[in-house]
């Protein structure tokens, strides 16, 4: 059936189909895309498509499956990577689980509270025996609390009324 047409004639649809052994659509569908240059040879149609045929074959070609396929094993990849890194981060003791961090906080929070607490009482006791006075505590407490809840609030805050603060000065936080 190819008989008829010479290589260097310009190439037609239904004879390049005839040619490969194709249909006419499929054809137009690489004109249409760009696979086979409009106006060419059947020559270079033949080396297009025979060029178009090798990059399939050896899985060069890109198109919209093989894109996302690519992405999604991009992506597990990376994921797989961090993953790696914070258990390496977890084992060299790099990274702490939450549940140590919150301790960690509470129990500094603590110790500042306590810390606070000791230094007012500290102050107070020392104006007093330097003057030969007594101080009235109560109008100090609204600013002890105001600070507990700057070190800590999220403890102070949770606990019911009236035991959280520091409701006198000698109250370990």
């Amino acid at each position: 059936m190819a008989g008829d047409i010479s290589l260097d004639d310009q190439a037609t649809q239904s004879g390049f189909a005839r040619l490969i052994g194709a249909s006419q659509p499929a054809i137009a569908k690489h004109v249409q895309a760009g696979v086979l240059t409009q106006g060419a040879s059947f020559k270079v149609w033949l080396q297009e498509y025979c060029e178009r045929l090798r990059t399939e074959a050896a899985g060069r070609l890109a198109n919209d499956a093989r894109n996302r396929r690519d992405m999604a094993q991009a992506l597990e990849s990376e994921a797989n990577a961090q993953l790696k890194m914070r258990e390496l981060y977890r084992q060299d003791q790099l990274i702490l689980d939450i549940e140590s961090v919150r301790k960690a906080m509470v129990e500094w929070s603590t110790i500042g509270k306590n810390e606070f607490l000791g230094a007012v009482e500290s102050i107070v006791i020392a104006i007093e025996s330097q003057h030969a006075i007594t101080i009235d505590r109560e109008p100090l407490q609204p600013n002890i609390d105001a600070a507990l809840r700057a070190i800590g609030g999220y403890e102070i805050e949770s606990l019911a009324p009236g035991a959280g603060g520091a409701p006198d000065l000698d109250t370990a936080a």
